[in-house]
């Protein structure tokens, strides 16, 4: 039986299928369709709405058994931790990533990654399969496809980028075992796929969304047309390292993303972890609710410097250099009173809060990033108005910036430091671009001893091994498949 339908994951939704199959409000509640069901949940536009609902809740609570595997919160906090702009001077979780020592066969970090995003992979392909089998009206199953079809692409991305050594190193690299139907307990596994194999589906997949997705929503953590764009402008800018072409598209997908949320700087006042509902630059993220977080594992549990939580992730001092007097983002690196912290302790940052229940908003995507992508899609294409897109963010964010004039490998250098500064904390876009760029990793003197690691770029540390429970039950797979 394969590894990515062995999870509790899949068996309690299939099982909650399954037993609500003669309730009147089974299709009042969000459920996933993640195995075949006695209930043919796909017959109504509000059942496969209900399936998909459960899709997006599985982002939003507990998933794992463990504070640093509890749900797309530690993905993104992995990367911080993996990343040179912050600091775990007193350990706690996430210091084995800190350290970049996180990534063997048997260790929950790579087992959780890999079945987190299989898990939904195969709840993504049953609506696939039950809406085309559906008799639903050809608009409907063109729209719902699309949005199943884009968060399997969003799934495979995030695999990708971890499974794998980047595009740019090397396309035909080995990828992942690629899944496009619903699996079950008898399905064989299928064989690592090469890496552009894997960005061809993940391309498919986006750009049918792309022509058919909703253009409308009730709460931005449901995928919609923007959000999509979102998805392609990185894709389009990962694969831009290798083809030039896909930079060209990289522009028009970013901006096409960004359209209907305007760089508002007055938004940054407020945490990033609080509701989005109202703002302008959030494209997509994912809510919580007293009865549904991922409890300590929410972001401020780790940033904040009071109320519930652990509180072990510090800012490195030379990152917080890095912003101007009078860049707003600068108000939210802070010194807590106390003696201990001086240092790598001496700055916390304020930009995720602090919580007592554990609501968190978490935020997977905002406007400010199509700017910075567009920017470097240009740059690397110099284009000569490269140079003015960054400053549109910069600007936005510090009404006493100066255009540099940078062209060539300063502006893209210049750009992808702006990346660090707008999304530090977010989603690991440090680290991401590391990988992405084939540039060397280093941190220096604004970490403890023992983080002050170096080495070159396209190393192996970047990128995690394959569970070993994906051998044991995945016969396609030989030692030979391991990565390094």
């Amino acid at each position: 039986m394969k590894n990515i339908i062995k999870s509790a994951f899949l068996v309690a939704f299939a099982s909650s299928v399954l037993l609500s199959g003669c309730k009147k409000s089974f299709l009042e509640e969000p459920k996933p369709a993640t195995a075949v069901s006695a209930v043919d949940v796909f017959a109504t536009e509000a059942g496969v709405r209900a399936n998909l609902s459960g899709m997006y809740r599985v982002l939003r609570v507990q998933y794992g058994s463990s504070t640093d595997v509890w749900g797309i919160a530690s993905v993104n906090l992995a990367r911080e931790a993996k990343g040179i702009d912050v600091g775990l001077p007193d350990g706690n979780w996430y210091n084995f990533d800190y350290l970049q020592d996180n990534r063997e066969p048997s260790y929950r970090r790579v087992s959780f990654t890999w079945n987190f995003f299989y898990d939904l992979i195969n709840a993504s392909n049953v609506v696939i399969d039950g809406v085309e089998k559906s008799t639903l009206s050809a608009v409907a199953k063109a729209q719902f496809s699309a949005e199943a079809r884009a968060f399997r692409a969003w799934c495979y991305f995030e695999l990708v980028r971890e499974f794998a050594h980047s595009y740019s190193e090397n396309p035909n690299g080995p990828g992942l075992p690629i899944y496009t139907v619903p699996t079950t307990a008898a399905t064989a596994g299928n064989p690592r796929a090469k890496i552009g194999e894997v960005y061809k589906l993940i391309l498919s997949d986006l750009e049918f969304a792309a022509t058919n997705a909703g253009t409308t929503r009730g709460i931005k953590d449901i995928i919609n047309k923007d959000v999509v764009n979102g998805l392609l402008a990185r894709v389009y800018l990962e694969m831009g390292m290798v083809d030039n072409s896909y930079l060209t598209k990289a522009v028009a997908a970013s901006q096409a993303a960004r359209a209907s949320y305007p760089l508002t700087v007055s938004e940054l006042s407020t945490t990033m972890t609080s509701d989005f509902s109202a703002k302008r630059e959030v494209m997509w993220g994912f809510p919580q609710a007293a009865d549904q977080t991922i409890y300590y594992g929410t972001p401020s549990a780790f940033w904040g410097t009071s109320g519930t939580g652990y509180f072990n992730f510090f800012v490195d001092p030379n990152f917080v250099t890095q912003f101007s007097a009078t860049d707003v983002r600068t108000s939210k690196f802070v010194t807590p009173a106390g003696a201990t912290y001086v240092g790598v302790k001496k700055f916390k940052t304020t930009k995720f809060g602090t919580t007592t229940n554990f609501t968190d908003f978490l935020v997977m995507m905002r406007s400010p990033e199509m700017y910075l992508i567009e920017a470097e899609a240009k740059a690397r294409l110099n284009d000569p108005t490269a140079g003015s897109v960054l400053f549109a963010v910069q600007k936005n964010r510090d009404a006493a910036a100066v255009a540099s004039g940078n062209t060539g490998a300063t502006l893209i250098n210049e750009i992808l430091l702006e990346r660090r500064k707008e999304m530090f904390g977010e989603i690991g876009v440090g680290f991401l671009d590391i990988k992405r760029c084939n540039l060397p990793f280093a941190r220096g003197n604004g970490h403890v001893v023992s983080a002050q690691i170096s080495f070159p770029a396209n190393s192996n540390r970047l990128t995690l091994k394959i569970p070993q429970a994906e051998f044991d039950s995945n016969k396609s797979l030989t030692v030979a498949d391991q990565n390094p």
